[in-house]
């Protein structure tokens, strides 16, 4: 990757959310979220948030770094290297060659915290699991009930219990969420979304699992992962409400933003 001269700034920008990828070698990788807490020419200075923490040691100079955002357009995705390391959540990488613009909307990905179910489906060939799938979409029919909690909405008296919200990066190909339990790749699960849209709308899908990772650090007990997974079953009209969700919930996002800014636009 050679260094070229490129106005960044037309696509990232300080205090933005960004997606991701780390790859030191080795075949190994981190997927995570971060926001730019400086931005000047080609250098950014990253921080990760939220419960996602890479491997110690993995984030070091040189690893090979890939940024992507949504514009709202296109999701815009451009390459880069670690250049500088403060600790494991906040670097410096040099973003190199041009910013690539791609059309395609499920690409687009969000954390977002909204209310879902999983289930395993072990011993299910893919043709069986898609026949349970077609079974299982005649009974959502109804619209499910739900009310506000916390930074989220949950779903009140689902088949006799109630569902709370949980944190997820979703995009209209998959998901990632964190699990306690270690799902092995190429599991297939079925997963029921459910989507606080102007008509709540209730949505199921089934996946595969791509990747399963266990979480370094964290305050809870026990050992979780952070499970990733792609749909490989999935209706037209489902990915489109899944997609329409995340615009919503990026444009409520901004929104907020927006309005903690003091005057001027900047802290």
């Amino acid at each position: 990757m050679s260094t070229q001269a490129f106005e960044y700034g037309k696509y990232f920008e300080e205090l933005q959310k960004v997606n991701l990828s780390v790859r030191p070698g080795g075949g190994s990788s981190f997927d995570g979220t971060a926001a730019i807490t400086s931005l000047k020419g080609s250098l950014a200075w990253l921080e990760i948030f939220g419960a996602e923490q890479p491997p110690s040691g993995m984030v070091r100079e040189g690893a090979e770094v890939s940024l992507s955002v949504w514009t709202g357009g296109a999701l815009c995705r451009c390459d880069a290297a670690v250049e500088k390391v403060r600790d494991d959540r906040q670097f410096a990488v040099r973003l190199v060659g041009d910013v690539r613009e791609l059309q395609r909307r499920e690409y687009f990905r969000l954390d977002v915290t909204l209310p879902f179910i999983w289930e395993l489906l072990p011993g299910l060939t893919p043709e069986e699991a898609q026949a349970r799938w077609m079974a299982d979409r005649t009974e959502l029919w109804r619209q499910p009930e739900m009310v506000p909690v916390g930074d989220g909405y949950k779903v009140v008296g689902w088949n006799g219990r109630d569902i709370a919200p949980a944190r997820a990066n979703l995009s209209g190909g998959g998901i990632r969420f964190r699990v306690s339990e270690f799902v092995e790749a190429g599991s297939l699960l079925e997963l029921t979304l459910f989507l606080s849209l102007p008509r709540p709308r209730t949505v199921c899908c089934l996946a595969e699992a791509i990747r399963c990772h266990e979480i370094a650090l964290t305050l809870e007990r026990g050992t979780h992962y952070q499970l990733s997974m792609k749909f490989t079953t999935i209706s037209d009209k489902d990915r489109e409400a899944v997609i329409s969700y995340l615009f919503a919930e990026q444009r409520r996002e901004l929104k907020a933003k927006n309005e903690r800014l003091p005057a001027g636009g900047r802290w």
